[in-house]
């Protein structure tokens, strides 16, 4: 599988082939001998009833490219490469038109329907992308099942049809022809179909290489195939010690602070203390060769040469001591965790591709050593913000807590900080590292043994030590029926819970105690979507959004709407600017967490409905954009109308230049943010609003709703900054609760709007009128009640047209602190909205 894979030649732009003349393509013989399909190999795959191939369109590398049957060419529209996944047996389909391996065969937007189309997709680990290889008649066809469809329905030609250019879709299964496949051998794609060229007489390529530059500093390497990064394996820091690939971590293992060192080579020296470099072992240059680390010594088998890919901050990694014939590989193809790094024939595909992602604020001194003994700084990702969680112990109310020691002792302690924060790294399903922010050690019972009555420490990670593993498990609901406490149960044995036990912890016998149940509070939220009481005084469980599930990366709108379906918890990273030229919109279920990348943050006319099955749902650090003219009275790009717990965290809404297109601007009746009908326990944090008629309408719109809606919802505004939203901002505010504190309202017409029958509690707001006539409360027929205590107003509010005073008061419902209004004035303005950089909370 492996050599044969290596024949192939990457179509990129960085790799600059010598052509040859061109000639017509052959048609195929269509009775060419079918064979059993293996992973890593490549193939032309026949329908039986038509005799005609799976084909690319217009042999496209393109997101949403069209595939159907046609007249065989040998095209590289119609060879397709297999990649298995060793843990489910289950493949990828990649076309030969883009041989980074970036492309697979992909069921449209992840549908189960019958006749849903198939196409090609960038990579992005979703269902629709994998297919199961059955076994369909004694011939060698087969059946391709795909997974979305939990493998009952399979590849099918539209209507058995025969003819060339008859589309391809998924179908339920009846066994015919028009369904089963036969695998045939094709040759690699060499870009040389001449074999009569007048200028050369062989039909050998040229591979051009083009030498990139990385910048001296610390990075982390993650191959483009498996998303995995290079790390020395089991974090020891010893010659010999191999290196390997795994899901990032972040600790000093993973870290390799890049030296140049003339003639276009650098060197890879590992953030453990001992600074020994990446070395090809026994500087062979032969396939296979193994890498490992080794002491500094300046030699050719630790000295590397950046070849230029087709995207910025990728590269191969070529060695000097095979004279730039062999690179840094991924033996297999592996997408698995520990998948070994070696070196293989140079060849530019996606398993020799790595990407360089710098850190932030490293000096040039090794970053600790095999103890793992880091910082909040190397713990978090420097490309965006991470979900950082607290644990509350039920007995005492306190955080569980490292001390700092490298195999000190987990404690209990009641003040707020960096140490009691942490970090879920995933490992597969419900299985989780949990990651100290403040020293990047993970919770590791005492000399790794799992037995009860052993202590629990905070040490470094170490790859191969499943009791570094926990299940976080609910043993609790509220009333609501959400998960308010957790056993947090080892991985090895699930019937030993972390317990405290006389200020410390250690692995007992789950018994259901309170000194065995923690409360999860995600943090940097306030008000009502983080831990509180409901109007009823009960407990209400903090909103986790997608911190129990997988965290992914998307770059395409399709990515974004197939993650944001669905219950399955998600981290969704927003990894490019999105933007569509119509309003479209983006279905989101439950139990997610959107999160925009430092710098690359920005969703352009895409608007997010939560509004069926939804709840549980976190949107941090996006700048949320529009076009002018999408300005009617349901065009608003936040929309939450079913579910509990959501929150708002460091998001802007610049909004417009309320001085251009006027003509517009008098028409509009959009909005930013609409919560209404049953919604509920919003809290809405840290950001920032611009330019807009209307901001924030906020509860059921209408005057028939009461008892229905009445209470709902239950909203937090604080810390938000509101500049030259002329209307309804904080907002128009009906039926429920609403506590706004801290927030900066700058140069406005009308700022809130109490309405049927609400409770707002306005404390230490800062209201400055600019230019606009800055009426804090603006009251219409059906008014509600309003407080405001300690505000400064750009308005006489004492003969507002009020139903009254309201007697809410959210410190019965949450803790909470604040600034006089003056200081929140300057913290809003440096702080709120999204950041390129790390966020900063009003609770630090």
């Amino acid at each position: 599988m492996k050599k044969k894979l290596r024949k192939a030649l990457a179509l990129s732009a960085a790799l600059v082939f010598t052509l040859m003349s061109f000639v017509a393509l052959p048609v195929l013989e269509v009775h060419a001998a079918a064979v059993t399909p293996e992973t890593g190999n490549i193939y032309y795959i026949k329908n039986k009833n038509s005799g005609l191939y799976l084909t690319v369109e217009k042999d496209s590398s393109a997101d949403g490219a069209n595939v159907v049957q046609a007249t065989g060419t040998g095209s590289e529209g119609q060879r397709w490469i297999l990649e298995k996944n060793s843990s489910t047996g289950n493949y990828r389909i990649h076309p030969a038109t883009d041989m980074t391996g970036g492309m697979s065969l992909d069921v449209a937007n992840g549908s189960a329907e019958n006749k849903t189309n198939i196409q090609i997709w960038s990579n992005n680990s979703c269902s629709a992308q994998n297919f199961a290889i059955k076994p369909a008649d004694s011939n060698m066809g087969y059946f391709i099942a795909s997974e979305v469809t939990n493998f009952n329905s399979v590849l099918d030609v539209n209507s058995a049809k025969t003819t060339s250019g008859a589309n391809v879709h998924q179908y339920a299964n009846t066994g015919k022809d028009n369904q089963i496949w036969y695998f045939e051998s094709a040759p690699w794609p060499s870009n040389n179909n001449s074999n009569n060229s007048s200028n050369n007489s062989s039909n050998n390529t040229t591979l051009a290489l083009t030498t990139g530059y990385i910048a001296d500093g610390w990075y982390y390497i993650k191959n483009i195939n498996s998303q995995k990064y290079v790390e020395v394996a089991d974090g020891k820091d010893e010659n010999g010690a191999n290196v390997q690939q795994y899901q990032g971590n972040g600790y000093p293992c993973q870290r390799w602070y890049v030296t140049n060192v003339g003639g276009g080579y650098i060197t890879l020296k590992t953030g453990m203390s001992s600074g020994r470099m990446m070395d090809v072992t026994a500087g062979k240059a032969t396939d296979g060769t193994n890498v490992e680390l080794y002491n500094a010594n300046g030699l050719d088998p630790q000295k590397f040469k950046p070849i230029k890919t087709a995207e910025d901050g990728v590269f191969c990694l070529t060695t000097k001591c095979s004279g730039d014939k062999q690179a840094l590989d991924v033996y297999g193809w592996s997408t698995e965790n520990k998948g070994n790094i070696n070196t293989w024939t140079y060849n530019g595909l996606a398993c020799q591709q790595f990407r360089f992602e710098a850190i932030a604020n490293e000096s040039s001194s090794s970053q600790g050593n095999n103890s793992g003994n880091t910082n909040a700084k190397s713990t978090l990702s420097n490309v965006y913000p991470n979900q950082q969680i607290s644990f509350v112990n039920c007995s005492d109310g306190k955080y569980l807590n490292d001390n700092g020691t490298h195999g000190g002792a987990i404690t209990s302690n009641g003040t707020s900080g960096a140490s009691n924060r942490w970090i879920l790294s995933f490992t597969n399903n419900g299985v989780f590292r949990i990651v100290n922010v403040a020293t990047g050690y993970c919770l590791t019972p005492f000399s790794s043994k799992v037995s009860d009555g052993n202590g629990v420490a905070g040490a470094t990670v170490s790859s191969g030590d499943k009791s570094q593993y926990w299940k976080i498990v609910a043993v609790k609901n509220d009333a609501n029926n959400i998960a308010l406490n957790y056993k947090i149960v080892n991985y090895n044995n699930s019937n030993l819970a972390l317990t405290l036990s006389n200020g410390s912890y250690k692995l007992a016998n789950y018994n259901g105690s309170t000194s065995q149940c923690f409360r999860v509070n995600s943090y940097g939220v306030e008000g009502f979507a983080g831990y509180s009481k409901d109007m009823s005084g009960r407990e209400k469980a903090c909103i986790t959004g997608g911190v129990f599930g997988q965290t992914v990366t998307v770059k395409s709108l399709n990515d974004l709407q197939k993650y944001a379906t669905g219950s399955t918890p998600y981290t969704i990273i927003i990894g490019a600017n999105l933007s569509q030229n119509a309003l479209t919109k983006v279905n989101v279920g439950s139990n997610k967490t959107f999160i925009g990348s430092y710098g690359v943050h920005t969703l352009n006319n895409i608007h997010f409905r939560n509004i069926q099955a939804s709840g549980n749902n976190i949107y941090k650090n996006i700048t949320f954009t529009h076009s002018v003219n999408i300005n009617n009275n349901d065009d608003i790009q936040m929309y939450i109308s079913d579910g509990n717990n959501f929150w708002l965290d460091h998001c802007s809404w610049p909004g417009h230049n309320m001085n251009q297109d006027t003509s517009i601007h008098h028409n509009d009746t959009d909005k930013f943010l609409y919560v209404g009908l049953k919604a509920n326990f919003v809290s809405v944090n840290d950001c920032f609003f611009g330019g807009h008629k209307y901001g924030l309408i906020l509860g059921y719109p209408g005057e028939d709703g009461h008892g229905t809606y009445t209470g709902y919802p239950c909203m937090t505004i604080s810390n938000c900054y509101f500049n030259q939203t002329l209307t309804r901002a904080p907002g128009l505010m009906r039926y429920g609760y609403f506590h706004c504190y801290n927030n900066y309202v700058y140069d406005f017409d009308l700022g809130y709007t109490p309405y049927t029958d609400c409770n707002i509690y306005s404390e230490k707001n800062c209201f400055e009128a600019g230019s606009h006539k800055g009426c804090v409360v603006n009251a219409m027929d059906y008014i509600g009640r309003f407080t405001d205590s300690g505000s400064i107003l750009s308005w006489n509010i004492s003969s507002a047209k009020i139903a009254g005073p309201s007697s809410f008061r959210p410190g019965n419902n949450y803790g909470y602190s604040t600034r006089d209004p003056q200081s929140a004035k300057n913290w809003t303005v440096k702080y709120a909205g999204a950041q390129n950089g790390a966020l900063t909370y009003s609770t630090n």
